[in-house]
């Protein structure tokens, strides 16, 4: 019998405080039989991010910007990088490597806590939206990256189009392989966690790992009838091994159930098997307009799903499709210059029709 316990691989924290509201992201790491690695995740947000599609060739020179307009870390780019972004700004907020490295930024309210913008040694100040493309364009591997962070200094940069807040997020990153690691800044410090392949928001990474433990018999196998006084009790249908499971679109519930469907389901053999599989599991996250809202000074928001990616990293193929658009569309690497000549790319998430095919013409007379 599978058991979703065997998916709680690392010594867990409790986590003391209450979770918080926040807006609603959820990101998935799977592994096929021929060992393709998947990672799919959702974006949730209330205002329009107008997301594109950059395709970013390595050699590129970035400098992130303090707020006094000082230099801060510096780069020239040495891979070559498909990622989204968000406001029209050049931040990548989900995106892969040439090498197979994925990046994802979720968000993390109520526990993101950033370092305040150094006024001396800027070489190692980064603001925390650019740091997921420092992350893309210069590394290949988890240790790589983990032996950067400490030398960064990691401060929260103000969004104008977010009315002047810094952006509470935290990090996963992935390498080809499918081992990933969690990157949080809290009043903790930097804390960075081995993934056990899920990814949501608030709370902080070692208390979503810990509630795991309150689904520890979550099962893929029915649960067979229990005899009572000679009178045999049937589950009423099918998934009775599940009962339970949480189905509300809260942090908290979209962890666990995302982490029970990844780990319960058939992985299938190929790279292909698991993106459908991905599609599955974020369908079961998937918000639609009105469902969740709140309000602020008078103006209602609706958190929902603008778009999903889907980052084939053994195969280097992005997928995403977006809220209008249902349709999984493509952008493989394999079939761009990704070199130093190569050209910037970009295409909007948005658009491209409402993904319905009209297939009245191809109806054939039946044979019988």
């Amino acid at each position: 019998m599978k058991t979703i316990s065997l998916y709680i691989s690392i010594v867990l924290i409790l986590f003391s405080t209450a979770p918080v509201s926040s807006i609603a992201c959820t990101e998935a790491r799977l592994k096929s039989k021929d060992n393709s690695v998947v990672v799919g995740r959702s974006m949730e947000f209330a205002q329009d991010l107008k997301s594109n599609v950059i395709v970013q060739p390595k050699g590129q020179k970035r400098i992130s910007k303090l707020p006094d307009g000082k230099e801060g870390k510096k780069w020239t780019a040495k891979y070559g990088v498909i990622y989204l972004d968000g406001f029209g700004l050049d931040i990548a907020t989900d995106g892969f490597n040439e090498a197979g490295l994925s990046v994802g930024e979720l968000y993390f309210p109520g526990d993101a806590q950033f370092a305040e913008a150094p006024k001396k040694k800027n070489s190692k100040a980064i603001s925390n939206l650019d740091l997921p493309l420092y992350i893309l364009q210069n590394f290949a591997t988890i240790e790589e990256v983990r032996k950067e962070l400490p030398k960064l200094t990691v401060w929260g940069e103000k969004l104008e189009v977010l009315n002047n807040i810094v952006v509470p997020v935290h990090y996963s990153v992935y390498q080809e392989d499918g081992k990933g690691i969690i990157i949080e800044y809290s009043n903790e410090g930097l804390r960075v966690f081995d993934s056990v392949g899920i990814l949501t928001n608030s709370p902080k990474y070692d208390w979503h790992l810990t509630n795991l433990r309150n689904y520890v018999d979550l099962n893929s196998e029915n649960v067979p009838p229990a005899v009572i006084d000679g009178i045999s009790f049937a589950g009423t249908g099918q998934g009775t091994g599940l009962k339970g499971i949480p189905g509300d679109p809260t942090p908290p519930s979209r962890f666990v159930r995302a982490a029970a469907i990844a780990y319960l389901s058939e992985k299938g053999e190929t790279a292909g098997d698991i993106v459908n599989l991905s599609e599955h599991i974020l369908n079961n996250v998937d918000i639609p307009i009105g469902l969740v809202r709140d309000f602020e000074n008078g103006t209602t928001f609706h958190d929902y799903t603008q778009w999903i990616v889907i980052k084939d990293l053994s195969n280097k193929i992005l997928y995403y499709r977006s809220y209008e658009n249902m349709s999984l569309r493509s952008v493989d690497m394999n079939k761009l210059d990704m070199s130093s000549k190569g050209k910037r790319l970009v295409i909007p998430v948005r658009g491209m029709g409402s993904g319905i095919v009209d297939v009245t013409s191809d109806l054939k007379p039946a044979s019988n």
